[in-house]
């Protein structure tokens, strides 16, 4: 049926947004390339985003200046960005879509991403400051769906049957930040001891977000009944969807050649998201085989099932714990990192996190990057680069993230650090 495939085909373009997660975004190339082990490790303007207790600590930058650092991870599976690339604009053969079908098997088509901007990072002595952009996002269509997708409602046979599409979703939500952070040196002993108490604090502010999910839908042979409702941001609310403030808080010890790092992120989280910025679409379609009815004008936030409603204003952001200890020994550099997210929230990235990085910058110009991590339901590994001219540096990085959900990859650019 003409009007399923291209209901399907819109929603599946609106999966492909995402949900989200707002905290400091690091705008550390050497980080991403270390697979994110980096919070005993940060100086300068990397601190406010890792452990803001390393402004405390001497031996850093007196300046330090970031603009524009990007990136993001990303991932579509099973089937893959390449396999639908590989058919851009053309028709998919029957067969194709069947092996598509035969990888998701009683699964379903998942997509994340999770990406950010640090426009603007900088640290004078003991102070930080630094502004960003954070978004997030997955997409879930289970295998009645994509099939409605791929063959319309006569599905892969040509006979057609009932569909369920229970448990497809799909939410997003884009934020920005901005905050500052110092460091206080608490002690120094004898031989360079050093402690120091980083705190940090944030303004957050919802620039956006959307939720849709499934709430019943079912297609026969010979009726159709689609019901997926989505809440979304009213375009005149746009960058005023919701707010609040955090703070973080760090402690860290060093012996100059070694740092020991302790950090709890968002300790204090006031965010919630403004009921009143928000509208909804009933997003309903009927068809008994006689008569067909629509329904996907906009509508108040109200109308919106409150199951719905209920759990977009129950999101918040949960305390992040972070350990980590960092060596120093002539060029190289190694790093050790563990972090746990307690309960459930707002959330970018894995839950837990605890892994190794390095960094060699024993050759003239260039600082080589490498690490790797087991998260949660999976494993990820990084490499980068930077180029060095002087206090200069143009900075790169690429990772790998294999979960259960799927294959994610990863880049991220730095294209001015000074130090």
């Amino acid at each position: 049926m003409t009007i399923l495939r291209t209901l399907s085909a819109s929603t599946a373009l609106a999966l492909i947004a995402g949900t989200a997660g707002a905290q400091m975004p690091s705008a550390s190339a050497a980080a991403f390339g270390m697979a994110g082990n980096y919070s005993a490790a940060a100086r300068g303007y990397d601190a406010l985003a890792w452990n803001p207790a390393g402004l405390g600590l001497d031996g850093g930058p007196a300046f330090s200046l970031n603009l524009l650092s990007g990136g993001g991870t990303t991932g579509l599976d099973p089937v893959k960005f390449n396999d639908i690339a590989d058919y851009g604009g053309k028709i998919i053969p029957a067969n194709v879509k069947e092996q598509w079908l035969q990888k998701i098997g009683s699964g379903s088509e998942r997509g994340s991403v999770d990406g950010s901007l640090s426009i603007l990072a900088l640290s004078i002595g003991r102070i930080g400051i630094q502004g960003g952009i954070v978004a997030t996002g997955d997409a879930n269509l289970n295998q009645d769906a994509a099939e409605a997708l791929l063959f319309g409602n006569a599905g892969r046979t040509g006979t057609p049957r009932s569909f369920n599409f229970a448990g497809s979703n799909a939410n997003g939500s884009v934020f920005a930040v901005g905050g500052a952070g110092f460091g206080i040196p608490l002690s120094h002993g004898e031989h360079g001891e050093q402690l120091s108490l980083g705190v940090g604090g944030h303004y957050i502010r919802g620039i956006g977000a959307a939720r849709a999910a499934d709430a019943g839908s079912r297609v026969t042979p010979d009726t159709v009944n689609v019901q997926f409702p989505t809440i979304y941001t009213d375009t005149s609310h746009i960058a005023n969807a919701g707010s609040g403030v955090a703070m973080d808080l760090g402690l860290a010890y060093s012996n100059g050649a070694t740092t020991f790092s302790a950090a709890v992120r968002n300790v204090v989280n006031t965010f919630s998201w403004s009921p009143s910025a928000f509208k909804s679409r009933v997003g309903t379609l009927t068809f008994d085989g006689t008569t067909q009815k629509s329904d996907f004008k906009e509508a108040p936030y109200e109308s919106a099932p409150a199951a719905m409603r209920a759990a977009l204003e129950a999101e918040k952001f949960k305390p992040e714990v972070a350990v980590g200890m960092a060596h120093r020994t002539g060029s190289l550099l190694l790093a050790l990192d563990g972090s746990e997210r307690v309960g459930d929230g707002i959330a970018i990235g894995p839950k837990m996190h605890v892994g190794v990085g390095a960094e060699y910058t024993g050759l003239p110009l260039l600082s080589l990057r490498a690490g790797a991590a087991a998260v949660t339901d999976g494993f990820q590994a990084a490499g980068g680069l930077g180029i060095r001219i002087g206090s200069y540096e143009l900075g790169a990085a690429a990772s790998t993230r294999s979960r259960t959900n799927g294959q994610e990859l990863g880049l991220m650019v730095s294209l001015l650090s000074i130090r």
